[in-house]
């Protein structure tokens, strides 16, 4: 299973009575029935699509800015509105999908959301990501002994979050993960 199969994934969730269920806005959001498989696969399908596009869009707007030679504050907010139009066009595509399904009284929670995306991500490339995390948080905390400067400290956050995130990841895949995360 690939990147944005995995990311796809916690978009679906398996109810209490077999059905099928798209969960659109993950824990904070709905499931609503999916009402056959061919269903389920165009969801997946478009779904994974949103989610490369997306992240082939902010790459290469980042990229771009950068061979150009105009990286910066105007990168940054360009790449801000990109993503805030992604997100909108998300939404709004999620709501007219949703619109005929039949809405289910099952969420997703926090650990089934954790715990799909664990399972579906390779052992293999949940350790590479954790070490990857790991090796920028100290080399964030590095370059803020020697530099201080926000941007190294919001590395360091970043990476810190991701490597807590990737850690807990790999502990749910050994199936030694306890209770529901209160902040993951």
């Amino acid at each position: 299973m690939g990147y944005f199969d995995a990311l796809t994934s916690a978009s679906f969730k398996t109810a209490s009575d077999g059905s099928r269920l798209f969960v659109p806005f993950g824990v904070s959001g709905r499931g609503y029935v999916i009402a056959s498989e061919r269903d389920y696969q165009r969801l997946r399908r478009n779904v994974k699509i949103y989610y490369s596009v997306s992240l082939a869009l902010i790459i290469g707007i980042n990229e771009l800015f950068a061979f150009i030679g105009a990286s910066g504050p105007l990168t940054y907010v360009v790449l801000a509105v990109v993503a805030v139009l992604l997100m909108g066009f998300y939404g709004v595509w999620a709501w007219s999908v949703c619109r005929p399904l039949q809405p289910s009284n099952e969420k997703l929670s926090r650990q089934e959301r954790m715990t799909t995306m664990a399972h579906a991500h390779s052992a293999a490339f949940l350790r590479l990501v954790e070490i990857v995390s790991l090796v920028f948080v100290v080399t964030g905390i590095a370059a803020l002994i020697f530099s201080p400067s926000l941007t190294m400290l919001a590395v360091v956050g970043f990476f810190g979050f991701c490597a807590v995130v990737f850690a807990r990841m790999l502990r749910l895949r050994r199936g030694h993960a306890g209770g529901e995360p209160s902040a993951l």
